[in-house]
């Protein structure tokens, strides 16, 4: 077997064209989204990549790349100071060399020593391997189901709150100047959000992001909802990926989401459901009135640095490489 060399992707022309080369080989680009493009939106349009070179990492033999491992950089934010984080992606090897894997995702935890890992796609053996490795998992959550359109007038129609008469909602983040604050609370690790990030999130070529926002007379955005289209039995809905909002109450976030429940077609195509999946510690969608809920499985794995692991943290749905 030839000897492995594996160390830090740099993110040179030269390598991306290596890289963009192997990952066609090994994993053909679906739905028409090239690597080139994805890498891009990863990398450089990506605002938190400008101040964490972290790539991830390759592996050669004998000159020839035949494993990588990807990283995208992120921010979080613990006690109001920012953590670079990364969300782990694609990873990938070639079959003729299966010891490059274990090696390529064991120099996480070289990462990990510094910034908080996340995985939401891990295989089942990647799960395993985490275990291992101490991270923090979040594998369940309970998804609420709330009827949209003219469905809501029979279910809870009126429970939803009014719109705050000084704010007004928009539906493209280009039109938020800035935010009230960049995080919820600073008891807690969660994003560091920007306007910045809500325009690449919603610029995501592999899913569709769609953003639901109040922001004041100056832009100044107070609160806002991610969500994206998901089939649910053959019926279409929207689901919330990610809910934010600066005020003191959920008053904000329960207006919102009940304009989208009345209306549903404030967004592109329309739907006749609204879903939102919560994870244990998050009781944002416990008061609202669904018609339906249950626990579903996630595959939400954190590997932290010493100084966060025994921080509380705030999990999303929007977090890690899903939709990215």
């Amino acid at each position: 077997m030839p000897k492995l060399d594996i160390s830090p992707y740099p993110d040179t022309p030269t390598a991306r064209s290596e890289l963009v080369e192997f990952l066609n080989r090994q994993l053909p680009p679906q739905n028409g989204h090239s690597w080139e493009q994805r890498l891009r939106h990863w990398w450089d349009e990506n605002p938190a990549a400008a101040i964490n070179p972290e790539r991830g990492r390759w592996a050669h033999a004998e000159g020839r790349l035949v494993a990588y491992g990807g990283s995208i950089p992120a921010l979080h934010v613990w006690q109001e100071r920012i953590c670079q984080t990364v969300y782990a992606t694609t990873f990938c090897v070639d079959e003729h060399f299966p010891k490059a894997a274990a090696l390529v995702f064991l120099q996480q935890r070289e990462v990990a020593e510094q910034q908080m890992i996340t995985h939401t796609t891990p295989s089942p053996r990647v799960q395993e391997a985490l275990f291992k490795m101490g991270a923090r998992a979040e594998q369940t959550v309970t998804r609420r189901f709330f009827p949209a359109g003219l469905a809501s007038h029979v279910y809870g129609h009126s429970w939803w709150p009014s719109l705050p008469s000084n704010k007004r909602v928009v539906t493209d983040p280009a039109q938020v100047t800035s935010i009230a604050r960049p995080y919820q609370r600073a008891d807690r690790i969660e994003k560091w959000i920007t306007p910045d990030y809500l325009r690449w999130f919603c610029s995501a070529p592999t899913r569709k992001h769609h953003f639901l926002g109040l922001v004041d007379a100056a832009g100044v955005l107070s609160s806002y909802l991610l969500v994206t289209p998901r089939p649910v039995r053959g019926m279409r809905s929207w689901d919330v990926l990610e809910s934010f909002t600066t005020q003191g109450d959920k008053s904000e976030l329960y207006a919102l989401i009940g304009l989208l429940v009345k209306e549903p077609g404030l967004l592109p195509g329309g739907a006749v459901l609204v879903t939102a999946a919560a994870f244990p510690d998050d009781l944002t969608w416990d008061p609202p009135p669904a018609i339906l809920s249950r626990n579903q499985h996630v595959c939400h794995f954190f590997l932290l640095p010493e100084p966060l692991r025994q921080a509380p943290k705030h999990t999303i749905m929007a977090e890690g490489d899903l939709g990215l």
